[in-house]
């Protein structure tokens, strides 16, 4: 990477909490390689992770070459179970924009029932489009689907659940806020105006209410936008 990417990756440095099980035998080795080169057990892990991912602090071309190839050779790396989660990042996909899909199809469909029972709280012309957006996400969930093939036939309620395992994992390491996805319709809109505006991303979204979020872009400053009137537009906090 380039001296300026890096430097914006550093910036993001921070103590994450990861938990691995090991034996009480395992410890003790690892605090005595550890000890016998002057490492912490945190030192050791940063340099190793950043060897595997060919990441923001790395060693030389060798080290990077080795740690990939010890990947590559475990029974992981040879063998990997073809699971919905995979195929979406291999294929380029963000497994939270398929769980937010099913979130909005979701609240869509509840939307729908509570419209009969009290027509009065909900407006015509708004509950007219939510066939047509069911419709939508629907075709964009088979699109991310699309050529997935499972050795055997897969109970989705199981892949969802470790794609929804894998995202908090993400999160917790990231130290996202807790209002990071959206959860009603309009919040949805907002984080399609989102991808299609900032293609490169934003640093963080925060969604304040039904039908806001704020939004800090890649510069740090702060934009405030709502949906109204079958928009996004930007707003007053």
């Amino acid at each position: 990477m380039s001296y300026g990417e890096q430097q914006k990756e550093i910036e993001t440095i921070r103590e994450r909490k990861i938990t691995v099980k090991l034996s009480a035998a395992d410890c003790d080795r690892l605090v005595i390689k550890c000890g016998e080169h002057g490492l912490t057990i945190g030192e050791l892990i940063e340099n190793f992770v950043g060897d595997l991912v060919g990441g923001t602090y790395s060693n030389e071309s060798d080290e990077r070459d080795y740690a990939d190839r010890w990947f590559e050779r475990c029974w992981f790396g040879m063998f990997p179970e073809q699971t919905l989660l995979s195929h979406l990042l291999c294929n380029g996909y963000e497994p939270e924009n398929y769980l937010d899909l099913l979130d909005c199809i979701k609240y869509a469909e509840y939307d729908k029932e509570r419209a009969k029972e009290i027509p009065e709280e909900y407006d015509e012309e708004e509950l007219s489009f939510i066939d047509g957006d069911i419709a939508e996400w629907e075709e964009k969930l088979h699109d991310m689907r699309e050529n997935w093939e499972p050795e055997t036939e897969p109970n989705m309620g199981e892949e969802i659940e470790r794609i929804k395992k894998w995202v908090e994992e993400k999160e917790e390491l990231l130290l996202k806020n807790e209002n990071r996805r959206p959860q009603t319709i309009e919040q949805f809109h907002i984080k399609q105006w989102i991808d299609d505006t900032f293609v490169k991303g934003c640093l963080r979204v925060e969604y304040t209410g039904k039908d806001t979020a704020k939004i800090m872009d890649n510069k740090g400053d702060i934009i405030c936008v709502e949906y109204k009137d079958g928009e996004v537009r930007e707003c007053q906090e």
